[in-house]
């Protein structure tokens, strides 16, 4: 506790006397009246809540209760945890309030600049989206801070009912303005550019500050006060810092050069007139809200500035850019003429090098045709035996059988008309001994063997036309069931004796626009590999089972050919279809057919889908559109 003792004396008709202390950081002051014994008059502080205080002055004001021509001896009772130091007036009460309201006015002046300024500089960082705007908004709030805390305004209006801000406010908000001060002006000039030694030790200055904000919060106020005092030995540090920006010819820390100097000469005034070196008057009282506000104008005109160099800068960098861009365009124009040239070069080798491959692969395709077809053909030829070895094989009987009744026709016709009756027996002898109604049995039996021979060699003839139809390549409308008939037909004579090939063909099975003769080899393909499937140990002919289905809806026709084999791996399923892949011996197979199928199919707008099963066999199904998509095309 400090204690101040001041005499005061009323005039006679003089106007009551009051007592007006302008510092309103002091935490508590009480005002007791000497006479012969002590008479306390009143007491506050920043300590008690603004809405509990006697006045709604923001400075701590007491009625001295004299009367005309009294005096008396007057003694403060004082303690602060901050510098303290009491500037008393005596004046009669519109006195107090006509200071009080001199006080507003220039205080509600300075909030007016900064939040002017604030608007404007959020504005601009809005726009910009640049740091340095941001951190300058904070630290103008902290200065507006200081300054409501400092004048009282921050009890007053900012926390009225709080006793803790109160008597905490002073110490916190000065404590985030340091904070505020060395992380704008570290931005803002650029110190770890053009000052690293000096960025360093404001690092620490801001650790420092940061620390105490911690101890005003915990309530180690006479320590973070001091901290504040330590840290305000960085203001110095600022200035040196922005010096050596503004010789390196950095713009932005002229102009802040010159707006700190001010708010330092302001700091320096407000500081003389406390340590009573300058009169204490309108002008040292407001120093400190006079040169943070100039300080704020000047600095917002910097930060104005600043957007001025960015866009020379962007301006500069734009041109050096383009000059750039023009010198690349023309070694890339050089790049890619040259390299031009070289796909020209690599486009011809390509086209040979896929002619030769196109030529290749009709080599390919056309000899797996021609395998095929010379497996079906040994078949076909062994097929095609059999009904002709058949009629062969009656032709030899049945021109004996004639040959005996021609004889014993010419006997009968050479027969004289009156003939003995030797020459009768004879006849008749020969004619029981040729046996005519026997003979006339065998020549109708070979006759019929003969025509079964035939119809045989027709139908196998008829089916292999109709495989091998000469339209392949183009679209016409076809019953996928003559197709279905004509291979199973042709590969009957390549199974026979291997394999039971069924068929359930859809009877009502309509015409699509198909190229035949290449759904043929896709069958047969299918049917051919099928029937290698099943060729499993312990199987005969009439276990091997392959099943030819044709079936159609509303938009697709389906055939399925399905086997009772070995199944298909997922591995080997995933595969399948690729050129060149085979599961077969060497020499066996050339791996194109199912590649071969699938390509045909898709050129028919179709699928084919797969269901396997190991150990229980496959199923191949072929989906086929009802109606081709676009126009009708000749196959490629």
């Amino acid at each position: 506790w400090k204690y101040l003792k001041f005499h005061a004396k009323r005039e006679v008709s003089a106007e009551e006397l009051y007592c007006f202390v302008n510092n309103t950081t002091i935490d508590s002051i009480e005002l007791y009246r000497l006479d012969r014994e002590l008479t306390k008059i009143g007491f506050d502080g920043s300590a008690i809540p603004f809405n509990l205080r006697e006045s709604d002055l923001t400075a701590y004001t007491f009625c001295l209760q004299l009367k005309e021509g009294d005096e008396a001896w007057f003694l403060f009772r004082l303690k602060s945890c901050k510098q303290l130091i009491v500037p008393v007036q005596l004046g009669s009460q519109i006195q107090v309030i006509k200071a009080s309201a001199t006080n507003d006015g220039y205080m509600f002046l300075f909030f007016g600049i900064i939040l002017v300024l604030i608007s404007y500089n959020l504005f601009l960082a809005i726009s910009t989206k640049d740091r340095a705007y941001f951190y300058y908004i904070f630290y103008l709030i902290t200065v507006g801070l200081v300054q409501a805390v400092l004048f009282g305004y921050g009890n007053k209006y900012l926390w009225p009912n709080s006793a803790w801000l109160s008597l905490h406010g002073v110490h916190v908000a000065g404590a985030l303005s340091g904070v505020a001060t060395i992380a704008f002006v570290r931005d803002f000039v650029r110190t770890k550019y053009y000052t690293p030694f000096i960025d360093k030790i404001l690092i620490f200055y801001l650790v420092v500050s940061c620390v105490n904000v911690l101890l005003s919060l915990s309530g180690y106020l006479v320590l973070a006060y001091n901290m504040i005092n330590f840290c305000a030995a960085s203001s110095l540090i600022l200035l040196v810092s922005a010096v050596q920006a503004a010789r390196r010819g950095f713009r932005s820390a002229k102009f802040f050069l010159v707006a700190w100097t001010i708010f330092i000469l302001a700091v320096t005034v407000f500081a003389l007139k406390d340590f009573g070196i300058l009169p204490y008057c309108a002008l040292t009282i407001y120093a400190l809200p006079i040169g943070a506000a100039a300080e704020g104008v000047l600095l917002s005109f910097a930060l104005a500035d600043k957007i001025n160099q960015l866009k020379l800068e962007k301006e500069e960098s734009d041109a050096l850019r383009i000059a750039a861009i023009e010198s690349q365009n023309e070694i890339l124009e050089e790049k890619v003429l040259e390299r031009t040239t070289e796909l020209e070069d690599a486009k011809d080798h390509i086209q040979s090098q896929y002619d030769h491959l196109r030529i290749a692969q009709k080599q390919l395709v056309e000899s797996e045709k021609l395998a095929g077809l010379g497996q079906m053909t040994a078949g076909i030829a062994h097929e095609l035996n059999n009904p002709i070895n058949f009629v062969t094989s009656n032709v030899g009987p049945l021109h004996r059988d004639i040959e005996d009744v021609v004889n014993l026709l010419n006997d009968y016709q050479n027969l004289p008309e009156d003939a003995s009756p030797d020459q009768i027996r004879e006849l008749k002898t020969k004619y029981e001994k040729v046996g005519i109604d026997y003979v006339q049995k065998e020549i109708h039996l070979l006759l019929s063997g003969i025509e079964e021979g035939s119809r045989r060699t027709a139908e196998i003839v008829r089916g292999l036309r109709i495989f091998a139809r000469a339209d392949k390549d183009t679209l016409i409308s076809t019953n996928i069931n003559e197709c279905l008939q004509s291979t199973i037909v042709v590969l009957k004579s390549v199974t026979k004796g291997e394999v039971t090939l069924t068929r359930e063909l859809d009877a009502s099975m309509p015409p699509i626009e198909c190229f035949p003769g290449k759904l043929n080899q896709v069958i047969a393909n299918l049917i051919s590999n099928a029937t290698q499937a099943t060729k499993l140990p312990g199987r005969n002919a009439i276990n091997r089972i392959v099943n030819v289905r044709s079936y159609f809806n509303e938009n697709e026709v389906c055939i399925s050919v399905k086997d009772n084999g070995s199944g298909i791996s997922e591995a080997i399923k995933e595969k399948m279809f690729l050129p060149f892949f085979t599961t077969k011996a060497v020499g066996e197979g050339t791996g194109l057919g199912l590649s071969i199928a699938m390509g045909i199919i898709e050129e028919h707008q179709g699928t084919i889908e797969v269901l396997t099963s190991l150990g229980e066999g496959s199923e191949f199904i072929i989906h086929l559109p009802r109606f081709r998509k676009g126009n009708s095309l000749v196959a490629a």
